[in-house]
């Protein structure tokens, strides 16, 4: 099924992709900039969608919406409320307003009012952030016993490295021989010492994750291949971006928005740049006038099986029935997905405390056996 693009893309504001829009209002926002919480975003969503399903009026929302927040985020509804009056979309309001609003959720309601569903969207968007927060929450009650375990741990050998510099002299040839902690550490100094490479060892491991969330010097793109073979962390990545592309092109699709705004909009809601990467390949079997499955196939980053689902629904022109039942299986699979990625991350952590138990009991078993072999010497 091919689909005649349009010769040019459209000029209105609703056609740019509102992730570069969001991006420039975030790197202006700076980092103390209001941000929306994850709750807050899906009761912001759940009431939105309930309410413009039932008929209520956008800008009836909007000022009800301005009773309930407080503080800064009154001053975004607001902000979005009156630059809606002067004209300006619901998207390009949200963006205007920083860091408030999340880019992903800028970008959905682009889609919306484009497809004419922002409804569904907010809705799809409510369930979104739900899932979201229950993994998070899930993730945090199965890391937070192993972690206050390894905390334990880090402060038994602590004390064990106070204890040998209160008990004996430093001096090992002053009869202190025996280094109960195996680190050659004791009292305060060593402490302090022992502190300062785990916190040392917790800011690069947390500087890192931070690189890769904001996708510096564009490691995203580099590292998402190697991930995705990842059997837990890389379907995590996949179903959820697969979700949004699928849920934006059925709303695109439905409401008859040209070929070439459905394929840019489809991309920009993955917010992942490995897969917006493969979005100049498309752009331009769009221009030929190909099917949205071949421009999906050149783009070389997406899922094969979310092409084969696009081209059966193309060809048996149901193609936003089939991109929705997608979204819904995608959806149902991240969530499944980001359980067992806690689950896993738990099991990871429980490995490293048996692993640094290990290595303590052994170190200490060591050196009570270099004291032995040194007194038989004797």
């Amino acid at each position: 099924m091919n689909r005649k693009p349009s010769d040019e893309p459209s000029s209105d504001r609703r056609g740019q992709p509102a992730a570069q829009d969001t991006s420039q209002a975030a790197s202006l926002a700076g980092w103390l900039a209001p941000r929306l919480r994850l709750k807050q975003c899906e009761e912001f969503c759940r009431r939105m969608g309930v309410g413009l399903r039932s008929g209520v009026d956008l800008m009836r929302l909007l000022e009800m919406e301005r009773k309930l927040g407080g503080g800064k985020t009154q001053e975004g509804i607001q902000g979005v409320y009156d630059q809606l009056r002067s004209g300006d979309t619901l998207s390009g309001a949200m963006a205007a307003q920083g860091t408030l609003f999340p880019p992903l959720l800028i970008q959905m309601v682009a889609a919306g009012e484009s497809g004419g569903s922002l409804d569904r969207v907010f809705l799809y968007m409510a369930d979104h952030y739900r899932d979201t927060r229950q993994a998070r929450n899930n993730f945090i009650q199965q890391m937070t016993w192993p972690a206050i375990q390894l905390l334990l741990g880090l402060l038994v050998v602590t004390g064990v490295i106070l204890l040998q510099g209160f008990l004996g002299p430093a001096n090992p040839q002053e009869g202190m021989q025996f280094d109960a902690s195996g680190l050659g550490l004791r009292g305060v100094s060593g402490a302090l010492t022992f502190w300062g490479y785990i916190l040392a060892v917790a800011a690069v491991v947390g500087l890192i994750v931070w690189g890769i969330w904001k996708n510096w010097f564009g490691c995203q793109e580099k590292l998402m291949p190697w991930v995705r073979k990842i059997p837990v962390v890389g379907t995590v990545f996949t179903t959820l971006a697969m979700a949004r592309m699928s849920m934006t092109m059925s709303l695109l699709l439905n409401a008859g928005v040209d070929a070439r705004r459905v394929a840019k909009e489809s991309f920009a809601s993955t917010g992942n740049s490995y897969y917006q990467r493969g979005s100049a390949n498309a752009y331009k079997e769009i221009a030929r006038g190909q099917s949205f499955a071949q421009a999906m196939r050149a783009a070389e980053t997406i899922p094969k099986e979310f092409i084969d689902a696009l081209e059966v629904g193309e060809l048996s022109g149901t193609e936003t029935d089939s991109l929705e039942r997608l979204a819904s299986d995608y959806q149902e699979r991240s969530k499944s997905a980001m359980q067992a990625l806690a689950s896993t991350a738990s099991y990871a952590l429980w490995g490293l405390i048996g692993m640094f138990l290990a290595f303590m009991i052994i170190r200490m078993a060591m050196q009570y056996i270099n004291l032995l072999n040194e007194a038989v010497r004797i």
